[in-house]
């Protein structure tokens, strides 16, 4: 009686989050052009329980023990689990245990500098010249701020898991530069109080908390399905909308072809690291190749589904029927994403059975030939390469010579990652100086939004800068609300958890919200190290100095070396152009054709699959190298229409291609078809690398193609009076 009730009501839910996902993601597109991510599908609410559990051990402790010392063993505790690096447990161990040790080291140095001048003798204060005594501490203090920040940053060459070890390390010498220290033992004292934090959060982290060794991979491919089920959730809302027209769907094309694209690279790279014991001989690593496997194949239909339904309610038979069928099947994607997740260990055989009905349904609705194949027991797409297994003072070994071997590529005066590190240095230096001579208060928070906002990019500096503003105003009158109603310790430290939680779950998500939580947070934290003090004032402070530390990254991104897109924009076209039109090339020639059936061999099949990867993985990066230069010049308005006609052109061209794939048609197509997009291909890349031109194809006749074909030609051409003789 409770089975098919119980049943019932997950999969009404299961549809309300499938809406609920379906609106994040519009919400998402919709964003200003300076919110540089909003994916709420990414929310980690384990890490922000461990986070939150952490620091909240440890203000706890400190109110039992009446020790407001304990807020910085809380700090200590957040951001070492800021420093946890994704991955095997090793590599986690490495990251957590580095940033415990650097930052207490690096950090109490700098706070025992900042005191130097006050614990200098007496007799040795007393023979330096007049007022130079005085400003020792504040001078070594800088010398200080200035090598740690520029080692921070420089960390950047190394890899994201060093950046984020260095840079957190770095902020801890900013932040405890306002805490001088002028005895020795009270300063061990403190620095030993900082250390436990950090230690007890990496304790914590690796044995109560674990994670899983597959519990990466799960999520990554869990995250592949969400995006799938978005897309085709988004398609067939487009399909209900009778006006949608050519811009709607190439908006659709561009955010959510892409955003699965991603997903699926990430959850590539993330399969690529699963540890050789737990990858060899493991049916649940077989299972998670597979899923992604079959993710590509979802994709790829996806693709030819929607590329169907742009053409409109004049074309698709019974677009409301198929509306509501692309909806269903967004929804059965997302459970398996789930049963996935829940499960690897076994395949989801009743979901899949699902999906290929539903497939079967919206065939007919749509009155084109697509047919959906999942993986059964066909060839994997993914086979991520075997790698050696070392012991780990080898494996240290290594790191440590390939490390000096980056270090030594990257010490020259051309190199992006040692001006960045330049740059990231004075900004930062300069900021203590300003904060110093303007004796503001909580100056550190100026000088730390400097260190987190600066970005080697001018394109990803700015909307960061503007994030870190906008989330701190909120932030800070959510500080002064909670401090009217918030002043025992213990009250705090309850009020603290879920700040933190939110804070860290929410770090994948948005910048913005990161910032938001995070503000009330420290707001909070420093009101338990300093009991007495006025919330409102610590949200002002903290306000004050976030845009002030904002404002000089700014400046420092425009004055200081500025470093803009690298590489050319009409380069990543001619590049997306030539992979996206050898895919249609190749989409004409093993027309019809699928893996292990009546069609083409499988490695002819396979071919195919890794030219539309890569003709997806370049138009991506095409968008983004046209995204990054249109945030350089800070006006979307004047953005080129002709680079944003292209790039849809493209998506739309992929989506003709897969869609011929995907048909069930058997009939030869024309070969000079294929020839004349090749010397098509070849005039568009010459004149956007301008090299020698090659000779002007002719018009192709359209009157003996299939619908399919005559909507290639009619792309290409298109493509090509955009790209070539329209701007001759």
């Amino acid at each position: 009686m409770f089975g098919p009730l119980h049943r019932r009501v997950r999969h009404a839910a299961g549809r309300r989050l499938t809406t609920l996902h379906a609106l994040t993601a519009i919400l998402a597109r919709r964003r200003p052009v300076w919110m540089v991510s909003f994916a709420v599908a990414e929310t980690n609410l384990s890490e922000g329980l461990r986070a939150a559990c952490a620091s909240t051990a440890m203000l706890l402790l400190g109110n039992l023990l009446h020790d407001p010392a304990f807020a910085w063993a809380a700090i200590g505790a957040f951001w070492t689990c800021l420093a946890d690096a994704a991955g095997t447990n090793r590599m986690r161990l490495a990251s957590m245990l580095s940033f415990a040790l650097l930052s207490s080291l690096c950090g109490g140095l700098t706070a025992f500098v900042s005191g130097w001048s006050a614990g200098l003798p007496s007799g040795v204060a007393s023979g330096l010249p007049s007022g130079l005594s005085s400003n020792l501490g504040l001078c070594a203090a800088t010398a200080a701020i200035l090598v740690f920040a520029t080692a921070g940053a420089l960390c950047r060459i190394w890899g994201s898991a060093a950046a984020q070890v260095g840079i957190l390390a770095a902020t801890a010498c900013v932040v405890m530069v306002d805490k001088p220290m002028h005895d020795p033992h009270s300063g061990l004292r403190f620095v030993a109080i900082y250390l436990s934090g950090c230690l007890f959060a990496l304790v914590l982290s690796l044995t109560l908390w674990r994670i899983h060794p597959f519990a990466p991979s799960r999520a990554a491919v869990r995250a592949v399905y969400g995006r799938l089920a978005d897309m085709a959730f988004d398609g067939a809302r487009l399909l209900r909308h009778e006006g949608a027209d050519f811009r709607h769907w190439a908006s659709h094309a561009a955010t959510f072809r892409g955003e699965a694209r991603g997903a699926l690279e990430t959850a590539r790279t993330v399969l690529a690291k699963v540890p050789n014991a737990r990858a060899d001989h493991r049916a649940t690593y077989e299972n998670l190749l597979i899923a992604l496997a079959d993710t590509e194949r979802l994709f790829a239909y996806l693709i030819a589904v929607t590329d169907a339904c742009e053409r409109g309610h004049l074309s698709v038979h019974e677009p409301q029927r198929a509306a509501r069928l692309l909806s269903a099947m967004a929804e059965v994607a997302r459970r398996i994403g789930r049963a996935i997740h829940d499960e690897p260990a076994a395949a989801p055989v009743a979901l899949q059975h699902r999906l290929h009905k539903l497939a079967g349904q919206l065939e007919t609705a749509l009155g084109q030939p697509l047919a959906l194949r999942l993986h059964g027991t066909g060839p994997l797409d993914f086979d991520p390469a075997p790698r050696e297994a070392h012991a780990w003072w080898r494996a240290a070994a290594d790191n440590l010579a390939q490390a000096w071997l980056t270090l030594k590529a990257n010490a020259t005066r051309k190199s992006i990652g040692l001006r960045h590190a330049a740059r990231v240095g004075i900004a930062v230096t300069a900021g203590f100086a300003i904060v110093r001579a303007l004796h503001l208060p909580f100056g550190y928070w100026a000088t730390m939004a400097t260190l987190l906002i600066l970005q080697p990019s001018i394109a990803l500096t700015w909307p960061r800068s503007i994030e870190r503003a906008a989330g701190s105003i909120v932030g800070a009158l959510l500080a002064a609300a909670i401090g009217l109603a918030v002043h025992s310790p213990v009250a705090i430290a309850v009020i603290v958890f879920p700040l933190i939680c939110a804070t860290m779950a929410l770090r994948p998500v948005s910048y913005s919200l990161f910032v938001l939580f995070l503000t009330p947070t420290f707001v909070l934290v420093a009101d338990f190290a300093t009991p007495g003090a006025s919330e409102l004032i610590y949200a002002l402070a903290r306000l004050g100095n976030n845009v002030l530390g904002s404002v000089i990254a700014l400046l420092a991104t425009f004055v200081l070396w500025p470093s803009r897109e690298p590489v050319d924009f009409r380069t990543r076209l001619a590049d997306a152009v030539r992979a996206n039109l050898a895919y249609l090339v190749s989409a004409l020639r093993h027309v019809g054709g699928e893996s292990g059936e009546a069609g083409e061999p499988a490695e002819a099949e396979h071919e195919v699959e890794l030219q539309r990867r890569a003709a997806g993985l370049a138009s991506n990066n095409a968008e983004e190298s046209f995204n990054r230069q249109r945030l350089e010049r800070l006006d979307s308005s004047v953005a080129d229409r002709a680079a944003i006609t292209a790039l849809a052109l493209l998506r739309r061209l992929a989506g003709t291609a897969t869609r011929l794939r995907l048909t069930a048609q058997r009939e030869p197509v024309d070969r000079e078809l294929a020839g004349w997009i090749d010397a098509v291909s070849g005039e568009i890349d010459a004149h956007l690398r301008d090299t020698a031109l090659t000779p002007a194809a002719a018009v192709f006749a359209r009157e003996h193609l299939s619908l399919v074909e005559a909507d290639a030609v009619n792309q290409v051409a298109h493509l090509r009076r955009l790209l070539v003789q329209n701007n001759s």
